[in-house]
């Protein structure tokens, strides 16, 4: 079983690359380059947003270095390539000779119709969401803006054209530890949906198959221009990134997402 992983360079995906060839999983391996990891924020802004927007991008990278570590990549053979370079013929050509079984993706460009149809059926992708309620980008943010920490979370899911929206393989819940801020919570929560990546590829190598499911729910699609620095306000000035212990000390709404579990449902 050949499989292509196609993903980013920041500590996450530096993570889930690295338990894929560490557990014999990882044939091939794309990197494309993504932002600066602490983005800079124009200087219209007022201190305050300026404050905050640094504070919660530091508070991330902190996160991320806690719980995925500050690894380099242990796969040494791959193609490096630009942020718009993912449908380029060079990516097309890599693939062509690689020939993978299977493609996951994790934090990369938007796939073109042409470069999907030179994967194979089973291309699945990392969503750090619950679909269909958390399509999208910066789909960990909303969940605890919205004061739902408990709906973040990770969807395993087949690519098709339409954003986030293919057959549900897998999802895995939100990871809420006491204590915990926004950023820690996001990064737990997808560890959690990373390490369910090797027992699925298992099982597909084990059947020759794998269960999914269709989205039959309403849910949202969120771009990124939905967030503005403003939305920092609510987190850490009027919370004080406290959401998740708001919620463990049942101060929040809590109902609870009806996830997809592969090794629990026989559909």
């Amino acid at each position: 079983m050949r499989v292509l992983l196609i993903c980013g360079d920041h500590p996450r995906h530096k993570f889930i690359a690295n338990i894929l060839n560490s557990n014999k999983l990882l044939t091939s391996l794309i990197v494309e380059q993504r932002e600066s990891f602490i983005p800079v924020l124009d200087k219209q802004y007022d201190n305050n947003i300026l404050k905050l927007h640094d504070l919660h991008f530091k508070k991330r990278e902190q996160a991320e270095l806690e719980v995925f570590g500050d690894e380099n990549f242990t796969f040494t053979n791959y193609l490096k390539i630009k942020a718009d370079q993912i449908n380029s013929a060079k990516c097309h050509e890599f693939v062509l000779n690689e020939k993978p079984d299977i493609v996951i993706t994790c934090g990369c460009g938007i796939l073109s119709d042409e470069t999907l149809s030179i994967f194979p059926t089973q291309t699945w992708n990392i969503h750090g969401g619950l679909s269909p309620w958390f399509k999208g980008a910066i789909t960990h943010f909303w969940p605890s803006y919205l004061l739902k920490p408990q709906f973040t979370g990770v969807t395993i899911h087949y690519i098709t054209s339409k954003i986030d929206a293919g057959n549900i393989i897998h999802q895995t819940p939100a990871h809420l530890v006491k204590n915990d801020g926004l950023h820690q919570l996001s990064s737990r929560s997808l560890k959690l949906g990373f390490l369910s990546i090797i027992d699925l590829l298992n099982k597909y190598k084990l059947n020759g198959k794998i269960n999914s499911i269709g989205q039959k729910l309403t849910g949202k699609l969120w771009l990124k221009k939905d967030w503005k620095p403003e939305h920092l306000i609510l987190v850490y000035d009027k919370f004080k990134d406290d959401i998740v212990n708001m919620y463990l000390s049942k101060k929040l709404n809590q109902e609870m997402p009806k996830i997809y579990n592969n090794f629990n449902n026989t559909n």
